[in-house]
């Protein structure tokens, strides 16, 4: 884990320094030492870093049919947390390994985020159960991944994320915050590096994760008052080993891009072709084979979030299965070049490997 921030850090400062060095000597001087101060910082904090206990807290986790949200369920179970583990499907998998485990501490309960009848449902049960003890934390994670140029998104496909994404989250966290109130606890936001920066044909997906981290931001502003706390996780490549990249999320995904395909219109089919829409089929399959083979660098933040006297605001943690997260190092670069070089490096690194529209393929052989 820290190798991939060292890594990342060496590089972003060497991307830098190639580019300014000439012209802005001084300024890259004072870069490259504040990377050296600030990576020491952390080390130190790390180092230093006080830790609450878990005994008689209580913890409430959405998503948790998989991936990040079923792995915490029996990760914070471990560490000693009360858990609700809240689940889409009452029965499903997920939800019958958690029962499985026959942990008095460990509560499964069936929520769907996307529903403000259902959230009520789910909100009277965990008064009843952690009676006046209140909850220690929220983890809004569940969330579903979307895949598609805007042209080809539907009007509903966008709604629909939108409302599990970014509207969950915020109907989550307004229904429980009187129970985090009563305790001073802390609130634990899932978005992602593509929070940080927009992707091609992640438009739907991308505008979820910008949303949560705009409304993460504002509600740790207006609950420091309270003494609530705040933090953001944000995931690198990791949808291979989650919901969002497993077998289930890929069929899901591919039947979106049928849909997509189908109630397209005449005129879109015509410019993009079917051979440039079947590209993302692939695109999907490969993005599940470079994913990290693990989520604990993920498990070991959100304890960090919720435990930490001191927690921090925002968790950017790389995965894949590669040297470095490229979704993560695009993340941070996003906020320190100019506009007219990420764009660059973006359509070297998303655009340029995929087929083009059959319309442009069409005017290069003209050219």
């Amino acid at each position: 884990m820290v190798g991939l921030h060292v890594f990342e850090g060496l590089f972003i400062v060497s991307t830098i320094f190639l580019l300014l060095s000439a012209l802005q000597r001084h300024f890259v001087t004072s870069l490259v030492l504040f990377s050296i101060v600030y990576f020491t910082y952390n080390v130190i904090r790390k180092k230093t870093a006080k830790f609450l206990k878990t005994e008689g807290k209580y913890v409430l986790i959405t998503g948790c049919d998989s991936g990040f949200g079923l792995g915490l369920a029996k990760y914070l179970d471990d560490l000693g947390f009360n858990v609700f583990a809240t689940c889409l499907h009452e029965n499903g998998t997920g939800a019958n390994e958690l029962k499985n485990i026959n942990s008095d501490r460990l509560h499964v309960l069936q929520m769907d985020v996307g529903k403000d009848e259902s959230v009520t449902g789910c909100l009277q049960k965990v008064e009843q159960m952690c009676g006046n003890t209140g909850l220690w934390g929220i983890v809004n994670n569940a969330g579903i991944n979307f895949v598609g140029d805007i042209e080809f998104c539907t009007m509903k496909q966008y709604l629909d994320i939108g409302n599990v994404n970014m509207y969950g989250m915020v109907r989550v966290t307004k229904a429980f915050l009187p129970l985090i109130r009563q305790t001073k606890g802390r609130i634990v936001n899932v978005t992602s590096c593509k929070g940080r920066i927009a992707l091609p044909y992640d438009s739907a997906y991308g505008i979820t994760k910008y949303g949560g981290e705009a409304f993460s931001d504002i509600l740790r502003l207006e609950m420091k008052r309270f003494g609530i706390k705040t933090s953001i996780i944000q995931p690198g490549n990791y949808g291979g080993i989650t919901g969002c990249l497993n077998e289930e999320g890929q069929a899901r995904i591919k039947n979106d891009l049928d849909i997509m395909w189908n109630n397209a219109s005449e005129e879109i089919r015509e410019v993009y072709g079917k051979e440039y829409h079947d590209s993302f089929y692939r695109a999907i399959e490969s993005g599940a084979r470079t994913t990290s083979p693990t989520i604990q660098p993920v498990l070991e933040a959100f304890k960090d979030a919720l435990l930490n006297v001191e927690p921090e605001t925002r968790y950017l943690i790389p995965g894949g299965s590669q040297w470095f997260d490229v979704y993560c190092v695009f993340g941070i670069l996003n906020g320190l070049l100019p506009t007219c070089i990420m764009d660059k490096l973006m359509d070297r690194q998303f655009l340029q490997p995929r087929p083009l529209p059959r319309q442009l393929q069409t005017k290069s052989k003209s050219d």
